[in-house]
């Protein structure tokens, strides 16, 4: 089956119904929820890549030292722990503060470069690998703590990437298949997690895209027949996305490619997932049932034809209001940016050019990959709209970005960005209002709640990658970013002046960098015994 964008759902469909369980959502998470564990395949033979960490050998340019780069953009970069001094330190609260009971005592996080929703990073990667002389074709799962590859299948998979992506091509190529654990964070987040899982796969597919290494992505796959391939359980984990990776990029001198093997392992039973399998039993219905759908195993009438796009028309200013022209973009290689963290504070300091800069790499304007071209010109890739507080150069108001143009069309919008709705949930309001919000909205198509299943996915997951986009532009310019999912969508909407039926999915803070003190921090050059 085809899994495209589809036919107008029905009436009151699973759209509809899990965004108004979002809605109806409260603020306040669990006092206690599952602890989430990384997956793993015990017994699988394990191919370890090089982890460039102090006194070792930098990557070279080998194939496999190629691959280990690219991986490395989903590995571990630091080790945090928060103990009652360092909440105490952050907050300036007691540390017998109730507020410490999620944290304490001492929550040891492995943090990786691509900031997800609670350190929970919801994304599996798989790698079907078609042959090189460093490295037998197989296909593996990326043991992501560990820097490591585990081999599942040791036949040659060149027949799987054919039948499943089109084929066979003229070229050798590999591939990266990206899939998501949905109810890996259910148990803090809940319904919303649903959506939020989803949007941070995106965020890992857009770190994967900024490398010239990569090639053309493919966000149609058949989601059954790419689950039962992997052996997954698509109730529990899914394919989402698969990122091409040409053959003769990571080939290497003297590569060749070898014979598939001659007999196919048995793969290992996975760990890891019983928390998710914990939290699926008792998730959110209306989640439930839009998984469901969008993964192939519910009402086929959700799942029929490709659906029209409306492309985004031109950005029309406020009435008697002038479009404002941006400073000319800054040439910038997102794929030297050594990932990116979540700010801990932002303080005013943010000038008219770094927010230029942002904006037109966030938009895809400057595509500089294959991978990104192809996700940029998607017709659910969001647009990009912001709330400016203290920016020098710009004047406080409500904007829309117009990326044909690079100029910001003033809106119409509440002139005071700090009028109530402005705040996201849980963050100091200080920071909101320290630079300027970019506000990444479903626009140019039908309002969210009449896009079909698949539709919805996609929006979801190419937010995400223009959250990373916005990031790593943030830190290449020297700005500081911090994304925030928890918000009113619908005051937001009011505040930015949106037509009716637009709504923004995710927020991102922008401001100068602070140094926060009392938090600890160290290098993580080795994986830990245990999580993920």
């Amino acid at each position: 089956m085809d899994v495209q964008e589809q036919a107008p759902p029905t009436a009151d469909g699973p759209v509809e119904r899990y965004l108004a369980a979002v809605e109806g959502q409260s603020g306040n998470a669990p006092a206690t929820y599952a602890a989430p564990r990384g997956k793993r395949y015990p017994g699988s033979l394990r191919r370890q890549l090089r982890w460039p960490g102090p006194g070792a050998e930098p990557l070279g340019d080998s194939g496999l030292d190629r691959l280990s780069a690219l991986l490395l953009g989903y590995a571990p970069s630091r080790l945090e722990m928060l103990t009652t001094a360092g909440f105490s330190a952050l907050t300036g609260r007691p540390g017998a503060d109730h507020g410490a009971a999620r944290f304490l005592p001492a929550w040891f996080t492995l943090r990786r470069d691509v900031p997800s929703g609670g350190a929970f990073y919801p994304a599996e990667v798989y790698l079907f690998w078609t042959g090189s002389a460093e490295l037998s074709a197989g296909v593996y799962h990326y043991d992501n703590v560990h820097h490591c590859l585990e081999l599942l299948h040791d036949a040659n998979p060149a027949a799987d990437l054919d039948r499943l992506l089109g084929g066979p091509t003229a070229e050798p190529r590999h591939a990266l298949w990206l899939t998501c654990r949905p109810w890996k964070n259910a148990g803090k987040y809940r319904a919303f997690g649903y959506q939020l899982s989803t949007v941070d796969t995106g965020v890992l597919l857009g770190q994967f895209a900024v490398s010239p290494l990569a090639g053309r992505v493919r966000l149609d796959v058949d989601p059954v027949a790419a689950d039962n391939l992997l052996g997954l359980d698509g109730e529990v984990e899914s394919v989402l996305a698969v990122i091409e990776l040409p053959g003769d990029a990571f080939a290497g001198p003297g590569a060749v490619s070898p014979a598939p093997g001659a007999v196919p392992i048995q793969v290992p039973v996975p760990t890891g997932l019983d928390a998710d399998r914990l939290n699926l039993a008792g998730a959110d219905p209306a989640a439930l049932a839009l998984h469901r759908e969008m993964s192939g195993r519910g009402d086929p009438r959700q799942q029929a034809h490709p659906s029209p796009a409306t492309p985004p028309g031109t950005v029309e200013p406020a009435a008697g209001a002038c479009p404002i022209e941006l400073p000319a973009a800054t040439r910038l290689d997102l794929g030297t940016v050594r990932g990116r963290a979540s700010a801990g504070d932002l303080v005013p300091g943010l000038r008219i050019g770094q927010l230029a800069d942002i904006l037109v790499y966030a938009s895809g304007r400057l595509a500089g990959s294959a991978a990104l071209a192809d996700l940029v010109g998607h017709p659910r890739y969001p647009t990009l709209w912001c709330l400016v507080s203290q920016v020098i150069g710009l004047a406080p108001g409500a904007y829309r970005y117009d990326p044909r143009l690079h100029v910001l069309a003033p809106s119409g919008g509440a002139a005071d960005p700090r009028l109530p709705g402005a705040v996201p949930f849980g963050i100091d309001p200080r920071m909101s209002t320290a630079g300027a919000t970019i506000f990444f909205v479903a626009g140019g198509h039908p309002p969210m709640r009449k896009l079909t299943p698949a539709a919805l996915r996609h929006l979801h997951l190419l937010t995400g990658v223009a959250v990373q986009l916005s990031g790593l532009a943030g830190q290449a310019v020297g700005a500081a970013a911090r994304p925030v999912g928890g918000f009113s969508p619908q005051a937001a909407a009011a505040r930015l002046g949106l037509p009716d039926g637009e709504l923004p999915i995710v927020q991102m803070l922008i401001g100068a960098p602070k140094t926060r003190a009392g938090s600890l921090a160290v290098a993580f050059t080795e994986g830990s015994s245990d999580a993920g």
